[in-house]
């Protein structure tokens, strides 16, 4: 591909969703257009390419639809065995151990589901809206760390894995030392903004998933995780020339761009050829940046869209979570190298 169609379609991708909403809301189709755009500029179509496209989506893609209908037949009895639960835990206490809980799981019953079980968590807590912006906003870090353990956990999980040529748990052991600390504190964060009591009025807000929802959301990360394939092998080569121009310390700053702009797209274009240290200071960057802003990460749209928080509301919480997270990360990768 030559470097003024690079440049035009890098800038189509990142900004894109920016700049126009209606980009932002059907994001999976725009990154499958532009990824097949950018292949026929590029190398072209082969049968190998065809077949790592097809084939790289549906193990997450199988999980989505899985664990959506597993939760759609289980959302009452969850909120019973919950409701029962209110009634003996303190609220930080429950908030926090739910969010743990939830964040550890989220590798496996998937970030999109992990998020609309948080989405319903929220509304049973009977939170306040500052306390609900609050404790969303430290879980969506807390899932999106937790997430990020398996290959099936979120779309940036599944690129990784595959461009590392890690098997199913290679995730775990690569970064699960430094990410679980992080799902911990973050889960503690979440305990702690929702200190008070469940008198407080909060808002009610039970998620219907639906086996054919959960099919649809299932076809969008197939499509979404299939165009980010395509994407990755048609800037390969390019990204792998400005990547190792960077050093590890610049890349790790650099990559804070994913709070505005999805984490698995970064890594898509990014995790070519890497070793696995440098490869693990780069996902933590933008795990951690993932969760500053709304379009950072899977789970910040489906919960700041289902419980109305604004960019604003998100920012002025995410921000400083995230700049103190990075800046811990960084002192202790240094520290530890």
């Amino acid at each position: 591909m030559n470097l003024p169609a690079a440049i035009i379609i890098l800038v189509l991708l990142l900004f894109g969703p920016l700049a126009v909403h209606f980009i932002e809301e059907n994001i999976e189709a725009y990154i499958f257009i532009v990824g097949i755009v950018a292949t026929l500029i590029g190398s072209g179509f082969d049968s190998h390419l065809v077949l790592k496209a097809a084939e790289e989506p549906v193990l997450i893609t199988v999980a989505v639809v899985v664990a959506g209908i597993l939760f759609g037949f289980t959302r009452e009895r969850l909120d019973g065995i919950f409701a029962g639960l209110r009634g003996r835990v303190s609220r930080p206490v429950l908030a926090g151990l739910s969010i743990l809980i939830l964040a550890i799981l989220s590798g496996v019953i998937t970030a999109i589901i992990a998020a609309l079980v948080l989405i319903e968590v929220v509304g049973l807590l009977h939170l306040q809206a500052e306390a609900r912006t609050r404790v969303t906003v430290a879980a969506c870090f807390a899932i999106g760390l937790g997430a990020s353990l398996t290959r099936v956990g979120e779309p940036l999980s599944a690129l990784a894995a595959s461009a590392l040529k890690l098997p199913f748990m290679g995730l775990f052991y690569l970064l699960g030392p430094w990410v679980l600390p992080g799902v911990v504190v973050a889960s503690l964060l979440a305990g702690f903004f929702a200190r008070g009591d469940y008198q407080e009025v909060g808002v009610q807000l039970h998620v219907r998933e639906t086996p054919w929802a959960a099919i649809i959301q299932g076809i969008r990360v197939y499509v979404f995780v299939a165009g980010l394939v395509l994407v990755s092998q048609a800037y390969a080569a390019t990204a792998a020339q400005v990547v190792d121009a960077l050093s590890n310390d610049a890349l790790f700053w650099i990559n804070t761009v994913s709070a505005a702009l999805d984490n698995a797209t970064l890594v898509a274009l990014e995790v070519h050829n890497m070793t696995v240290p440098r490869a693990r200071e780069a996902i933590i960057a933008l795990l951690v940046s993932g969760g500053m802003l709304i379009p950072g990460n899977i789970p910040n749209i489906v919960s700041a869209g289902a419980l109305k928080i604004s960019s604003t509301a998100w920012a002025r919480i995410g921000i400083p979570i995230g700049l103190v997270g990075l800046g811990i990360y960084f002192a202790l990768l240094k520290i530890l190298a």
